[in-house]
């Protein structure tokens, strides 16, 4: 459901934009606007992810799934300990998606959502979109990279940024290739 209104927020967004520009484009049609150029603050969802599973953050979520699952056996409460002990497979094979492939990361943006018009106003960027949902940009359209700014969020030590670091000279991984 939150990914669902996600994704509708970001269309409703890209739509203006589109709407917007292709008025200010065509004046002769009986349009008079006058639009600003509008930047956009794009990001690389796996340096997100890669943030944000390295962080104090995700591990202090690892020790309450953990103390949780401890709670369970003690209680001998096997369907809990069964559901919490698929949790494992299941969120490895989540991080893989998004932390080397185009997996919307849009689970990890709720930690920092409040941040949003924070790095908006640092990086002077009007929209902020995951570099991977961009379908299409005019070649004059301008695009800030705000990857840096989201990943600090996440106060990563000098060993992930250097993870993240190399892990975006290369591509993403087709998400086929990560399933087999």
């Amino acid at each position: 459901m939150m990914r669902l209104k996600l994704v509708a927020g970001c269309f409703c967004v890209i739509s203006t934009i589109t709407v917007l520009t292709t008025i200010a484009d065509n004046p002769s049609k009986g349009h008079s606007i006058d639009v600003e150029k509008v930047r956009v603050g794009t990001f690389d969802s796996r340096a997100i992810s890669v943030a944000y599973v390295r962080s104090d953050t995700f591990n202090s979520y690892l020790k309450g799934l953990q103390a949780e699952l401890e709670q369970a056996k003690a209680a001998n409460d096997e369907k809990r300990v069964k559901e919490l002990e698929a949790q494992g497979p299941e969120m490895q094979k989540l991080i893989h998606k998004q932390g080397f492939s185009i997996w919307p990361v849009n689970d990890i943006l709720e930690h920092i959502k409040g941040k949003y018009p924070e790095i908006a106003e640092q990086a002077d960027v009007d929209v902020i979109i995951c570099k991977w949902d961009i379908v299409y940009q005019r070649s004059d359209a301008e695009t800030v990279d705000v990857t840096k700014q989201m990943v600090k969020l996440f106060d990563p030590d000098e060993a992930t940024l250097k993870v993240i670091e190399e892990l975006l000279k290369k591509p993403p991984v087709p998400l086929e290739d990560l399933e087999k």
